[in-house]
């Protein structure tokens, strides 16, 4: 009998061991295995030397990128500009050279979810994500980094902030009061005075029509306005200094980053939010991760770096625009620029509605064609 309970007593240790002790063993293995890699992939990634990324970002944007990611790491970020249309053709060209030079894009969701990703371009972001700092779901806005397509594992939105910016003011010449929703803007006294970021091609005026037209205004409203003889433009910056010199009252669908920075320098422009509502976007922060990447451990580091609190902080303030994350610093922020916790928004950032955009272009093409010749 003494011979049983020992046996017993024994099973039982054992068992508790395996149930009780081994999770505890399990945390410090995992914690050691990302330690691990995050050391193998630095050293392989000073080897490789730099990170090649295709982007929108404007100058000031890509300069404090790089300044802060260099400085930290000792590795050179090359960032080639163009707008995603251009870069979804450029990168089409190269790889039937067989040609890969690009590691990451960071622009629109557009282009990444229906473009580069249908077409077999992109290799899942998601794996690439070690620190804990970043894979935490308890430090993301709604409960975890988001990501556009549907497998949640290809394009990244670190940053959701209220597209306050999608509509923007000259307030030398739009007083307060003057437009208080969308229908404001059909006013005949604006006629001439807005520029339109060209909403046939993908961009933020794309982005601005489609969710537009889909969630508050219709089709009728965006064929009234066109009568609004507008001037609709491909250069980001030149519309956003339109409005600061005053040739232009109204912005629609400007360039957030493009416009934070005339903001900064003291321009009379101020975002507008209409009654009617706005939505959460990236902006010009999503990422994604292309196929045969020629630098694999550099651009892992640089991920990761992004997407923790120190990168996402560098990135909102040169932006403008609020992290998805929850411990990112927003005193740089205006309240315009930050999302409001009574608010429930709608998230732009989906596959479903960005292959719908697709379409609502080929809208935008029929109605303001004519202008973005």
């Amino acid at each position: 009998m003494k011979k049983v309970k020992t046996v017993f007593l024994a099973l039982g240790m054992f068992i508790i061991s395996v149930f009780v002790a081994q999770p505890a063993q399990l945390s410090a293995a995992a914690a050691e295995s990302w330690e691990q890699d995050w050391k193998k992939t630095m050293d392989a990634a000073k080897d490789e030397g730099k990170v090649t990324i295709y982007t929108t970002a404007s100058g000031s944007t890509r300069v404090a990128l790089t300044k802060a990611f260099t400085k930290k790491y000792g590795i050179q970020l090359d960032l080639l500009v163009g707008r995603g249309a251009e870069t979804a053709e450029k990168l089409s060209v190269e790889r039937r050279a067989n040609i890969f030079t690009a590691d990451l894009y960071i622009g629109g969701s557009t282009t990444s979810t229906t473009s580069f990703k249908p077409k077999g371009f992109l290799a899942p972001l998601k794996p690439l994500l070690i620190l804990p700092d970043v894979t935490n779901s308890k430090l993301w806005y709604g409960g975890g980094l988001f990501f556009t397509d549907k497998e949640r594992q290809y394009v990244a939105i670190p940053v959701l902030t209220p597209a306050n910016s999608y509509l923007a003011i000259n307030t030398d010449l739009v007083k307060p009061g003057d437009i208080a929703s969308y229908k404001d803007l059909l006013n005949p006294k604006w006629k001439g005075k807005i520029i339109m970021n060209d909403p046939t091609i993908a961009g933020a005026g794309s982005r601005w029509f489609a969710v537009v037209a889909d969630k508050y205004t219709g089709l009728d409203y965006m064929r009234h306005l066109a009568k609004q003889d507008l001037t609709i433009t491909r250069d980001r910056r030149l519309q956003v200094e339109g409005l600061a010199r005053g040739k232009y009252a109204i912005a629609i669908g400007s360039q957030p980053d493009e416009l934070e920075s005339l903001i900064k320098a003291g321009a009379p422009i101020k975002p507008l939010i209409p009654e009617e509502g706005t939505w959460l976007g990236g902006g010009p922060g999503c990422i994604s991760y292309f196929d045969r990447a020629p630098h694999p451990s550099a651009t892992k580091i640089f991920v990761n770096w992004l997407m923790s609190k120190e990168g996402q902080t560098v990135y909102s303030k040169a932006v403008g625009a609020q992290s998805a994350r929850l411990d990112v610093p927003t005193d740089h922020l205006t309240k315009d620029d930050m999302r409001d916790p009574s608010v429930k928004y709608f998230i732009s950032e989906d596959e479903e509605f960005l292959i719908r955009i697709k379409d609502y272009e080929n809208k935008a093409k029929e109605i303001f064609g004519f202008l973005a010749k």
